[in-house]
């Protein structure tokens, strides 16, 4: 193998369950919805945490009663303090489960669907009725050599009322503004691998939706996409790498200073 061959060795995708990571040429590259931890969450997660834990004890209040006396105080506050991350990584399980669904669903195989993801997936097949879209790909990676980041987008499908569109599906509660990022850095990487894995030139779309998916139903949703949302993922991925990967700014804080020796009495 000539060195040239051996420093651009490619694109890789591992797979982790319910993650991925990716190398480029070698290199650890960051993935698109690591970057988005770059962007300040306060204004949505504080709320929506103290929401979810407020309408939890109005509606189990009885059940969060008992366990106060049963449990006590310390097991009852970390119990409801971990409601947030609990809904939030079931939240991301089903998302995946149903992306695979939809994958196989719109290459026209069969599938066998769990009871507890099949309203989700009625939501889809709702959406293959209403707009009969053909797919281009799936879950295919993408990746910018210049800026050292790779994701995978969910779909890429010929829509008969809007051209070729790049889609991004999400089955939580609502969507949220940094979804654009999203699909704005899937749609502005340079390269993309093929159904090989060889690697392509990124697939160009006319347009970008989300495709909200909720029990029995679902929104296609338009998404801007430009290269203005492009550099807002930019900067979300440039204060991600500075300030929040492997927690930079809690090293900034050192140990606390011995006071002086005071003198004996």
């Amino acid at each position: 193998m000539s060195i040239a061959t051996a420093a651009r060795r490619g694109i890789e995708c591992k797979d982790h369950g319910n993650w991925h990571s990716y190398t480029i040429d070698g290199r650890r590259a960051t993935g698109v919805t690591t970057a988005l931890r770059g962007i300040p969450k306060q204004d949505i997660l504080v709320p929506w945490a103290a929401r979810t834990v407020a309408e939890h004890v109005v509606d189990n209040i009885f059940d969060v009663k008992r366990m106060l006396d049963s449990g006590g105080r310390n097991p009852t506050v970390w119990f409801l303090k971990e409601l947030p991350n609990e809904k939030r990584d079931t939240a991301a399980v089903r998302g995946t489960a149903v992306h695979k669904f939809a994958e196989q669903i719109i290459r026209g195989a069969e599938v066998e669907v769990p009871d507890h993801l099949t309203e989700y997936v009625k939501g889809y097949l709702h959406y293959l009725e209403d707009f009969n879209p053909t797919t281009v790909a799936e879950e295919m990676v993408v990746a910018s050599r210049e800026h050292m980041v790779a994701g995978r987008l969910d779909s890429i499908q010929d829509i008969p009322a809007y051209g070729r569109a790049q889609v991004d599906l999400k089955t939580g509660k609502g969507v949220y503004g940094e979804a654009a990022l999203q699909v704005a850095a899937y749609r502005h990487m340079e390269v993309c691998l093929d159904a090989e894995g060889s690697e392509q030139p990124n697939i160009q779309v006319e347009h970008t939706f989300v495709l909200h998916l909720m029990p029995g139903e679902y929104e296609l949703i338009p998404v801007q996409a430009g290269k203005d949302e492009f550099g807002q993922f930019l900067a979300a991925l440039a204060n991600y790498r500075a300030n929040v990967m492997s927690r930079r700014l809690d090293k900034l804080i050192g140990e606390p200073v011995d006071p002086p020796k005071r003198d004996a009495p």
